[in-house]
């Protein structure tokens, strides 16, 4: 096994719900605008898709609250690359939403973990509302 899937694996376990795992369920939605299609002269392919995974919430500490893009109710979500059924998550996006523990959050900003190329995870900062 390769060093990065190890990584993968292990961001798996420490970021799932199950045994051994910190996070708590998350519903990411994503809204998909379609494409036009000329034949049909309507929108197709569009269409709200949410996705059954799950996450760890960290809040900001003081320091980093001094990055003016920061503020305050901000937190970090640390995304699973997999979903609960075990299919991979579909990356998010920046104004996707995502429900966690009861309230809803939008995507502010993100930064994906890549090993050459192996979908390890994501770090969200979330904003409510």
């Amino acid at each position: 096994m390769s060093m990065h899937n190890r990584l993968r694996a292990m961001t798996i376990r420490r970021l799932g719900v199950g045994r051994g795992g910190q996070g708590s369920p998350a519903i990411l939605h994503k809204i998909t605008k379609g494409e036009y299609n000329p034949d049909t002269g309507n929108m197709e392919g569009a269409g709200s898709f949410d996705y059954q995974g799950s996450g760890l919430r960290i809040n900001y500490t003081t320091f980093e609250y001094r990055d003016v893009s920061i503020v305050k109710g901000d937190y970090k979500l640390y995304l699973c690359p997999v979903l609960i059924n075990g299919d991979d998550c579909p990356a998010p996006k920046i104004g996707d939403t995502v429900t966690f523990d009861n309230d809803v959050y939008k995507v502010i900003n993100l930064e994906a973990w890549n090993a050459s190329g192996l979908a390890c995870g994501w770090k969200c900062q979330m904003r409510k509302g």
